[in-house]
């Protein structure tokens, strides 16, 4: 069991179109971690002057806790691991840890460009298609018994994390089809959207992805625990 005793608020910048901040989100509440989150518009305008004070070259998203600022998905979804609740969401088992980074790696520099590119209307859906053709065979033949379980990597792991942001953008860019008709990933996306917080906190992590209302309202979800 992992978790520190919270005495303040984080606050979190990003971006709700950012699929980057969306790991980052999904991570608090699987942590059981409040995030007070403050939107940062890319292109310099709200957020900006107080992100570029906090962060190397206005690098997004950051958090900062207290005096503590980490910047970067992959640094703040560390830090939310180490200082929320329940169980680590890095795999303890060395095997099951290594297939865990590769799949994370997958997600950020294969499925993000192409999922965020049809975001933003354009971009290669046969691309991000081709990516979740990748995770359905996986997760319909898992041969590994350490990986045995409905998720990534058997049990819920940063996986999981990174592939939900894409899901999530997929839905986002009405492009549905690529996750619900791969009926391995469709099952998976299922189990993740009903999943409950691992830290046994009254939050469903799915509930605080950015929504469509969200970006065009120019709106980051805090993650409140227990309201």
């Amino acid at each position: 069991m992992l978790g520190d005793h919270l005495q303040d608020k984080m606050k979190f910048y990003g971006n709700p179109s950012c699929l980057r901040s969306a790991m980052c989100l999904f991570t608090a509440a699987e942590k059981g971690v409040d995030l007070d989150s403050h939107y940062v518009d890319p292109n310099g305008g709200a957020g900006s002057a107080e992100v570029q004070a906090l962060a190397p070259h206005g690098l997004l998203p950051a958090l900062k806790d207290v005096d503590f600022v980490v910047c970067g998905q992959e640094g703040i979804m560390s830090y939310l691991n180490d200082k929320g609740f329940g169980p680590s969401l890095s795999p303890r088992n060395g095997v099951v840890r290594a297939i865990m980074y590769q799949w994370n790696q997958l997600a950020t520099n294969n499925a993000m460009p192409a999922v965020s590119g049809i975001m933003a209307g354009g971009g290669d859906a046969a691309a991000a298609s081709a990516c979740f053709d990748l995770l359905n065979s996986h997760l319909a033949s898992k041969s590994n018994p350490a990986l045995r379980g409905d998720f990534i990597c058997g049990g819920f792991s940063f996986a999981d994390v990174h592939w939900a942001a894409m899901a999530q953008g997929c839905m986002l860019a009405d492009s549905s089809d690529i996750v619900e008709s791969r009926p391995a990933v469709a099952k998976w996306w299922g189990l993740v959207k009903s999943h409950p917080s691992t830290s046994k906190e009254n939050i469903r992590a799915y509930d605080v992805l950015p929504t469509k209302t969200d970006i065009s309202g120019n709106s980051l979800r805090d993650v409140q625990i227990n309201v």
